[in-house]
């Protein structure tokens, strides 16, 4: 079995995405961000995106850009011991990075192994669910109107990601919010659900995949809960974009928020995956 990391990201999409794409939903996140990266050219720089090989035949993948997570994609037939190498492999290389993300089957074997190679301690920093929509419910939604943000909107929705970031217990996020805020609006991205000109909940469209695209950013304010706004955002934004072409939307959810896995659900979004998130610090 052969690891190696790739210094072209179409180089690495030519050989992973065919895997990938046999998930595409439960992938959203490594497809997206290398739909991303492609774009933006940044990839030898910021990301490392490694390959997992045997007789030529590529069986897995892994990436990492920045200073985030390792993602390990939902591949099928991946054995835990082809994990535990991309664990030595990582080790090996020096690669520094705060946890992992990734369906329960593969970030186990990596936490396992990677615990044998640290000494680390670990914990579960966030138990997901994967979701996907290709029709939306037809079902009564809360008063007001979706309406993408402005430049003026830019303090607010900074406010609104930083008190997400709490709520979530995403601290990078935190730190990130106006540079996001800013990034978000330039491209358009992010809407804000108004009522009678008041915004009242946010929601942002992500990463684009081959036929999909993904959802993030789902915000409500405390005064402005339990009416119905976030559903009424979600759902309003996911039927634009099946209408402009997209075959399907789909975003996480914490598994332990019941009410956000409820709306979603009501929506017409349908379970497709799981995910962990598991963080890693010394005692």
């Amino acid at each position: 079995m052969n690891i190696y990391l790739c210094t072209s990201v179409e180089r690495f999409a030519t050989h992973v995405e065919p895997l990938l794409l046999k998930k595409e939903a439960c992938n959203n996140l490594p497809l997206g961000i290398i739909n991303q990266l492609m774009t933006t050219g940044d990839a030898e720089q910021h990301a490392y995106l490694g390959v997992v090989e045997q007789d030529r035949e590529v069986l897995y993948a892994f990436l990492q850009t920045g200073k985030h997570n390792i993602i390990l994609p939902d591949i099928d037939g991946v054995d835990s011991k082809a994990v535990e190498l991309i664990a030595s492999f990582i080790y090996k290389e020096g690669i520094e990075f705060p946890g992992v993300i990734g369906p329960q089957h593969v970030v186990q074997p990596f936490v396992h192994k990677w615990k044998q190679l640290t000494n680390c301690k670990e914990k579960i920093h966030m138990r997901q669910c994967i979701y996907q929509l290709k029709k939306v419910k037809d079902r009564p939604l809360a008063n007001g109107q979706l309406e993408k943000a402005a430049t003026k909107d830019q303090p607010l929705i900074t406010q609104w990601l930083k008190q997400f970031a709490l709520e979530i217990n995403e601290p990078h996020l935190y730190e990130e919010a106006n540079t996001m805020a800013k990034k978000f609006i330039s491209q358009r991205s992010i809407y804000l659900w108004k009522v009678d000109g008041v915004a009242v909940s946010m929601v942002n469209q992500s990463r684009k995949t081959k036929n999909g695209t993904t959802i993030n950013a789902v915000y409500t304010p405390d005064q402005y809960k339990r009416q119905g706004y976030a559903t009424a955002a979600v759902a309003t934004i996911s039927k634009q974009l099946l209408e402009q072409g997209f075959h399907f939307c789909s975003l996480y959810t914490d598994l332990d928020n019941p009410t956000s896995n409820h709306i979603y659900k009501n929506i017409g979004y349908e379970l497709v995956g799981d995910s962990l998130v598991y963080v890693f610090y010394n005692s």
